[in-house]
């Protein structure tokens, strides 16, 4: 039975890895837009342990968990490909005053790591998909 590229347990760590950081980034993205809400706690997504997932010991539906919109004005977080991850309260700082707890600096060094590791994943992604050109004759 022939097997999709993505179903390549590497690809499909990947790609899922790529959802992953996406997701997160998106999280961020709306703790940095809330740096000077009143009352707004930092948020990051619930890491995914994707060596288990690697070693195939940790299946994807383990860890999907589901984020719910509570106000119509609250813009949805879902992971590319339509899996959801958890997302978790993650304060920076001590609330200050206004009860924020969001420090402008963790966050942009959360962006620029998430950054990097998504780009480090796509590389990876595309890498793979060359070599398996190259072994099939298309490269």
């Amino acid at each position: 039975m022939p097997v999709g590229l993505n179903e390549m347990p590497l690809l499909a760590m990947l790609k899922q890895r790529m959802s992953w950081l996406s997701a997160r980034q998106n999280v961020l993205a709306q703790n940095v837009a809330n740096v000077d809400t009143p009352g707004y706690t930092a948020r990051d997504l619930k890491p995914v342990n994707f060596e288990d997932i690697l070693q195939g010991t940790t299946t994807p539906t383990q860890f999907q968990g589901g984020m719910v919109v509570t106000d119509p004005h609250h813009i949805s977080i879902t992971a590319q490909s339509g899996e959801d991850f958890s997302d978790v309260s993650s304060p920076d700082v001590e609330a200050n005053p206004s009860g924020n707890t969001v420090s402008l600096e963790q966050e942009m060094i959360r962006v620029s790591d998430t950054q990097a590791e998504y780009q480090a994943a796509s590389n990876l992604y595309a890498k793979a998909m060359g070599m398996m050109k190259t072994a099939i004759g298309h490269g």
